[in-house]
């Protein structure tokens, strides 16, 4: 093979890899959890407040937190003690506290 020969070649390699990475399944993309104002995340592991499916048991049980939505908003999300917000979707219940604001 002549050189022209061998970099088409492994040009076209390259172009069919990129093209096999761009068309991966879904799972195998994974986008984070709690940017989109429709997810519900999972909670860690054994974190018993993961029983929760939605923001009402979640708010209802007083050892839980809601999970921050962390996507785009026109407006800052107004935060209460617990992670659940006036203006914003909760995404998540956990045991864990969210972190304080500007961290």
């Amino acid at each position: 093979m002549n050189l022209r020969a061998t970099f088409t070649s492994l040009s076209l390699l390259a172009l069919a890899a990129l093209v096999a990475a761009a068309l991966a399944p879904a799972a195998a993309q994974r986008r984070p959890c709690g940017i989109s104002p429709s997810d519900w995340c999972p909670a860690p592991p054994g974190d018993p407040c993961g029983r929760h499916r939605n923001v009402a048991a979640c708010r209802a049980d007083p050892a839980c937190y809601g999970m921050r939505y962390e996507g785009e908003s026109v407006v800052a999300c107004q935060f209460d003690a617990r992670g659940f917000a006036s203006n914003c979707p909760t995404v998540g219940c956990t045991s864990t506290p969210p972190r304080p604001a500007g961290r």
